[in-house]
């Protein structure tokens, strides 16, 4: 008959895991420039949680497929956010005009008027965690930490953010 896996549920096997684990996460999490730290912080947590729950039979295993689901989140939620604040335009840098031309400074300014009156009309917690994300510049850990809630809740307020902005500018364009 075969050995059982060792169960990791307690505070001494998580701790092993941890300390054994530290390269890899770093390896795994090193993708995500900025929240690499976050990310690796996240997924012990993670495991910490689910450990509670239920015993783990491969902690070390488990512990790297979280890290590796967070990375993909992340990294996807990064491609979202730059397809949606990507210009359609030829970039400027790339081609740049002898005089800037007043209709597009006028629509730009529209445009970003118009985001901002977005912004200012959704719910005060969506708000909140969209504005220290976007300008002051927050982790998800972080936000969550200011906030007071769970870092699965601020996922949550920034998708709704991103999807409602991008929604409600993408119907003023057909609107015109």
């Amino acid at each position: 008959m075969g050995k059982r896996p060792l169960r990791a549920t307690t505070r001494e096997a998580l701790e092993s895991t941890f300390r054994s684990s530290a390269e890899g996460l770093r390896a795994i999490t090193r993708r995500v420039e900025g929240d690499g730290a976050d990310l690796a912080q996240e997924a012990c947590l993670k495991l910490v949680e689910t450990a509670a729950r239920e015993p783990i039979g491969a902690p070390t295993h488990l512990l790297f497929r979280l890290a590796r689901n967070l990375v993909i989140d992340r990294l996807r939620n990064r491609t979202r956010t730059s397809r949606l604040f990507r210009s359609d335009e030829v970039a400027y840098d790339q081609h740049p005009c002898a005089s800037a031309d007043p209709e597009r400074a006028l629509l730009a300014t529209e445009r970003l008027r118009r985001a901002l009156e977005v912004i200012d009309a959704m719910p005060s917690r969506r708000r909140e965690a969209f504005l220290l994300h976007r300008i002051d510049g927050l982790s998800y850990l972080q936000i969550a930490r200011a906030m007071g809630v769970s870092v699965k809740a601020v996922e949550k307020h920034l998708s709704a953010a991103m999807f409602e902005l991008m929604q409600k500018m993408q119907a003023e364009e057909f609107d015109k």
